[in-house]
């Protein structure tokens, strides 16, 4: 999955991945139908995995664990009582004080599992690539083990495959009532990460310069584990467009910020990002829709397409996903080179073939 955030520095994430080309041993599984149960494998297990950190911790916003906060809270009456009766009133006043957070991981230690996965992995993005003539991203596809793991590679995109992501957080609140008494509250806990894939790149603002510059990650983080399995056979796919066709959608950004004739405010470059990322997640998923055929259920014939339209209802719920079915549409009528030549040459044409009436 893939988001924008944007942070008091003005430091912008979107969310979206040299690829060591698919091993004979890959191909070899493809043609004997290696990997039709896979997808039993992809399923969660009754047993709680172990988590290492996969990142330090970071002192930012994040909305996700300031909710979770919030909703502790929320339904501790007791405790907002009792700071209530130690600030004695009833009226009090509160602030995010400093939030910290960092992503742990639980490895994919299933051997079988890992290399069986990582084949068609490589295999199924060798093959987009030679369908959509998009250049190979990645420098390597593989597991990890250890605690905070090196992220970056010069020579491209690494690819990492966990089995679950969490994250842990510590939130510090203060709250106040009519003198200058304060009361800290710090909250700490682990949450699910949802997201089976994701990707992110950063733009940042330099108050030297006076310039926009997006940083892109150099890494991507796939999950083998989902309650639905299709999610996790098409995340490749989806990162592997995300990765190639992002630098479209920074181009589109940054022309945008260059015809603002005035500096734009946090909540306009925020607004900006959300409606770019909606066009890149069109064009991402009409994309997969058209690849899922002809290099996944190739792969795996028996993959049942209702798990395909339950990810598709699923992505229907969330306001990123607005003009899926139209990237859907637009990538069915135009095939998947031309569709990728326009949003390359031309994303605001991409984007209007996606609002236009039906």
């Amino acid at each position: 999955m893939h988001r924008l955030n944007v942070f008091s520095t003005l430091l912008i994430v979107i969310f979206a991945g040299v690829f060591v080309a698919g091993s004979g041993r890959a191909t070899q599984l493809g043609e004997d139908n290696s990997y039709h149960h896979l997808p039993n494998l992809l399923r969660p297990s009754d047993q709680s995995p172990d988590f290492m950190a996969l990142t330090d911790f970071e002192e930012d916003y994040e909305e996700t664990v300031h909710n979770a906060s919030l909703a502790y809270l929320n339904t501790h009456s007791k405790l907002i009582q009792r700071i209530r009766d130690d600030l004695g009133t009833r009226k009090i006043r509160w602030h995010l004080e400093k939030l910290s957070h960092r992503l742990l991981y639980a490895p994919e230690n299933r051997g079988d599992v890992a290399e069986l996965f990582a084949d068609y992995c490589r295999e199924v993005i060798e093959d987009l690539l030679a369908r959509t003539g998009l250049v190979n991203p990645y420098c390597s596809i593989s597991t990890i083990v250890e605690e905070r793991p090196n992220l970056v590679d010069n020579q491209g995109v690494k690819a990492i495959i966990v089995q679950d992501l969490a994250r842990e957080y510590i939130a510090r609140y203060q709250f106040s009532g009519n003198d200058r008494k304060r009361i800290e509250i710090s909250l700490s806990g682990r949450m699910t990460v949802n997201e089976v894939g994701s990707y992110a790149s950063n733009l940042q603002y330099s108050e030297e310069t006076h310039d926009w510059e997006f940083v892109r990650d150099r890494h991507t983080v796939w999950k083998s584990v989902s309650a639905n399995p299709y999610t996790v056979l098409m995340t490749p796919l989806e990162e592997t467009l995300h990765i190639a066709l992002r630098k479209y959608t920074e181009k589109a950004i940054m022309d945008a910020l260059v015809r603002k004739k005035e500096s734009p405010s946090l909540p306009e470059i925020q607004q900006m990002m959300h409606e770019w990322l909606m066009v890149e997640e069109a064009i991402v998923g009409g994309l997969v829709y058209k690849l899922i055929p002809d290099v996944v259920i190739k792969r795996i014939p028996t993959l049942p397409m209702a798990w395909v339209h339950a990810d598709l209802e699923t992505k229907a719920r969330f306001d990123k996903y607005r003009f899926l079915q139209q990237g859907i549409a637009v990538v069915e009528s135009r095939g998947l080179r031309e569709s990728i030549q326009l949003f390359a040459h031309d994303p605001t044409a991409f984007r209007t073939l996606l609002t236009e009436p039906s």
